[in-house]
């Protein structure tokens, strides 16, 4: 048998240099994915508190300005029954949908005057955010 004088192939060198390259991108790309999950469930917080802002905007808008003593999950009714928020977001953090409570994912309300109301969102990084 003869054997071909060029063989054709990566050297050890060469596909070492590659694993390293891919070892350095996967450094740098696995954290940043990791706090994109956080970020993702933070955004979801804020717009279940917004979808609640609005229930309770169109309960006051429907009972001569006056916000709710308390909110929950079912306390947001209508004369005919309807609920003024549709689906009530659940917390990402959890599988159980937000509840009145300072735990992550959750909302705190209080209705301080008649007038007036506030929602605080929690966040997964201890802070929270209050609307209006």
């Amino acid at each position: 048998m003869k054997r071909r004088a060029s063989q054709s192939g990566f050297t050890l060198i060469e596909l070492l240099i590659v694993i390293i390259i891919i070892g350095i991108l996967a450094a740098i790309a696995i954290p940043m994915f990791l706090t994109q999950r956080n970020k993702a469930k933070d955004a979801s917080v804020k717009e279940g508190v917004h979808s609640l802002q609005i229930g309770v905007q169109s309960y006051a808008v429907d009972h001569s300005d006056a916000y709710p003593a308390s909110l929950a999950s079912g306390t947001l009714i209508d004369v005919s029954g309807a609920n003024y928020v549709d689906n009530w977001p659940k917390n990402p953090y959890s599988t159980s949908p937000m509840a009145n409570s300072a735990a992550v994912g959750d909302y705190q309300y209080s209705q301080p005057a008649s007038n007036t109301f506030r929602i605080i969102g929690h966040l997964s990084n201890s802070g929270g955010f209050t609307v209006p």
